[in-house]
């Protein structure tokens, strides 16, 4: 399964969506995570949280994190094109 999740808020909509899909309640995923409910809470509504948690929320869940830059911008200058 892939989602384009532009936000933390979108991610964690995401997150929370697969977790009820798995029958895992919020209570049940923050104790297997060794999280806090509200720990857990934040990262489903988009809250500030550490990636390392997110990540670790996303394994539990079977996902992995792959990130696709959508635009890169390089600019050069030689000093001796001036």
């Amino acid at each position: 399964m892939w989602t384009n999740a532009y936000s933390f808020k979108t991610l964690g909509e995401f997150l929370a969506s697969a977790r009820k899909e798995q029958g895992i309640t919020q209570a049940e995923m923050a104790k297997t995570l060794g999280f806090s409910p509200v720990t857990l809470s934040a990262i489903e509504t988009g809250k500030s949280v550490s990636s390392a948690k997110i990540e670790r929320y996303m394994q539990m869940l079977g996902f992995r994190v792959v990130v696709v830059l959508k635009t890169c911008l390089l600019y050069t200058s030689d000093a001796a094109d001036d």
